[in-house]
């Protein structure tokens, strides 16, 4: 089927890659060893055209996954000569966040297994499925958990990234309480030996992986499809005893049914078309001419009506149960792809939504990290500012102390101070006369305009306004 799991599809591509230099075809023309022993037991010749192909069958398991690995419940084995991998060196809080990350998807994809399995799907399509629910939840644990150590590291290099997500998959201190199918399915994402990969670092494996996936999807897809419209369609087999019998079994159901119904319809509506005629002849008949035409149509119309609903489902009825029973199996089918379409489109809007969110909470991460980052940028650089501003002004306070200190202790300052001081003293006493005799005579002189009203009090209130005032213009 077009919808299956790559994995069902690899016999298309195993002739395709390149063999292990290793297995040599050392007998060709093999030959077949006769069993004397038992003559029904095939005798088994080491040298058979399927160990010649064996590394090419292994390497393509290990690249897609075989179909065993797919149905059965069991961690994929580790090789035996690869080395025990360290513990990551990672703190407590991005731990933490790694295995709520790990038990989110693992539980969604237990729950994805529990719907799909209540869904009584065949054997064959089912496995495949399941295993595929589990490679994209891996897929997309994995995706989160570098999504995760990036939001956490903005400058972690990709060396560092790779070695990092190598340890977290493969030791137990980030995934060792999960289950083993779901840490199966992780470290079968991202395999232990690093020549399985497909680039030298995570990102390119993940990005070849999926374009390797995708492309080869397409591939498969075309075959398959060009298959499905050369191949006649199935039909399942039948006998035509068999036929006859359920077609008779539908068409007396369908009979009764619809004879029924019959019945009830030609009752009534015969029974209205007789009173209808019998009311035309009411007034010569005295009113018989109504129940009897009641009863005459009620009678024909029941008959009719038996006969019609009777042949009607009888003919209805067998032809669909014997198309039924003859086109069971592509019903069947039908039915079956409608589901798994259904299934996939389901899960496939699911695996949508699980990349917005994980993509939406990696960004608010950045956007909340940035946000962070570019507060304390300002707030150090305000901060700075101002620690600079105030030693700028205390330097400058302390330079002016010194200076007028330095000033001060001079003996020039001392002399012009002296001479300043002295200025003073004279000067002002000087002014301060001058200005009391003068500003006393302007006073008086303009208090005598209003002397007439004041009988005379204006003058020496003038005369000591404007003494006061030339005084103190003066020794300014």
């Amino acid at each position: 089927k077009a919808s299956r799991p790559l994995d069902h599809h690899l016999f298309f591509i195993i002739f395709a890659f390149p063999r292990d230099p290793d297995v040599k075809k050392t007998n060709t023309k093999h030959t077949h060893t006769p069993n004397t022993k038992n003559p029904r037991k095939k005798s088994q010749n080491p040298r058979t055209p399927t160990s010649v192909y064996r590394s090419d069958m292994v390497w393509s398991r290990n690249m897609v996954g075989s179909s065993s690995s797919m149905t059965s419940n069991s961690t994929p084995e580790a090789p035996e000569e690869a080395p025990e991998v360290p513990e990551p060196d990672l703190s407590m809080e991005l731990q933490d966040q790694l295995k709520r990350c790990c038990v989110e998807h693992e539980s969604s994809c237990c729950k994805e297994e529990a719907r799909l399995n209540r869904l009584r799907l065949p054997v064959d399509w089912l496995n495949p499925e399941v295993q595929a629910i589990r490679d994209r939840y891996a897929e997309l644990a994995i995706l989160e958990m570098v999504a995760t150590l990036r939001s956490f590291d903005p400058d972690l290099s990709a060396s560092k990234l790779t070695d990092d997500l190598y340890r977290i998959i493969h030791s137990d201190a980030v995934v060792g309480h999960l289950g083993a199918v779901f840490k199966g399915a992780l470290r079968k994402w991202l395999p232990q030996r690093r020549d399985e990969w497909l680039g030298a670092s995570v990102e390119q494996h993940i990005a070849g992986k999926r374009a390797f996936l995708r492309m080869l999807s397409q591939q498969l897809y075309r075959v398959a499809a060009d298959v499905a419209m050369r191949l006649p369609p199935a039909k399942a087999p039948f006998d035509r005893r068999t036929v006859k019998q359920i077609a008779i079994a539908s068409g007396s159901g369908g009979a009764l049914f619809l004879g029924g119904f019959g019945s009830a319809a030609g009752l009534v509506g015969g029974s209205l078309t007789g009173a209808a005629v019998g009311s035309v002849a009411v007034i010569p008949t005295f009113g018989m001419s109504l129940p009897a035409g009641m009863l005459v149509g009620s009678a024909t119309g029941l008959v009719s009506g038996v006969v019609a609903g009777m042949a009607t489902g009888f003919a209805g009825a067998g032809v669909a149960g014997g198309a039924i029973y003859i086109y069971r199996g592509d019903i069947f089918e039908c039915a079956v792809t409608c589901k798994c379409q259904l299934v996939n489109a389901a899960a496939s809007v699911r695996t949508k939504a699980l990349e917005t969110t994980g993509y939406l909470k990696v960004t608010a991460i950045d956007w909340m990290d940035s946000t962070s980052a570019c507060a304390n940028y300002y707030s150090n650089y305000a901060s700075e500012v101002t620690t600079s501003t105030t030693k700028a002004i205390k330097d400058a306070s302390l330079s002016a102390k010194d200076k007028a200190l330095h000033t001060a202790k001079q003996r020039k300052t001392h002399v012009a101070a002296l001479s300043a001081a002295g200025g003073v003293v004279v000067g002002g006493t000087g002014g301060g006369a001058v200005g009391l005799i003068s500003g006393g005579a302007i006073g008086a002189a303009c208090g005598v305009v209003p002397s007439i009203f004041t009988f005379g009090l204006s003058i020496p209130i003038g005369a000591a306004i404007g003494s006061g005032t030339g005084f103190l213009m003066g020794v300014a």
